[in-house]
């Protein structure tokens, strides 16, 4: 009898976060509430939501997280640059 098998790797890695959890890298600060993390196992990506709860990555929050980096860029650029305080 044949039986078709995964390669060793994969079932190691995906036994190891149905039982015991993901871990978690963060990878990306989006901002001071939003980050992007990836699992050290098996490579899946995940994000915050509004609550502070982690969820999947999809293509529609990476584009989100993206926009958000860019306008946190721009704010830090412009407090920094052009609305300094200034010395008296």
């Amino acid at each position: 009898m044949k039986t078709n098998y995964l390669t060793q790797g994969m079932v190691k890695k995906n036994y190891i976060c149905s039982l015991f959890g993901h871990r978690y890298i963060e990878t990306k600060k989006v901002n001071t509430h939003f980050r992007e993390f990836e699992c050290k196992n098996c490579k899946t990506q995940a994000t915050n939501d509004s609550v502070g709860q982690k969820i999947t990555l999809t293509s529609e929050l990476k584009e989100i997280n993206e926009t958000l980096f860019y306008l946190n860029l721009k704010r830090q650029f412009l407090a920094k640059f052009y609305f300094q305080k200034k010395e008296q």
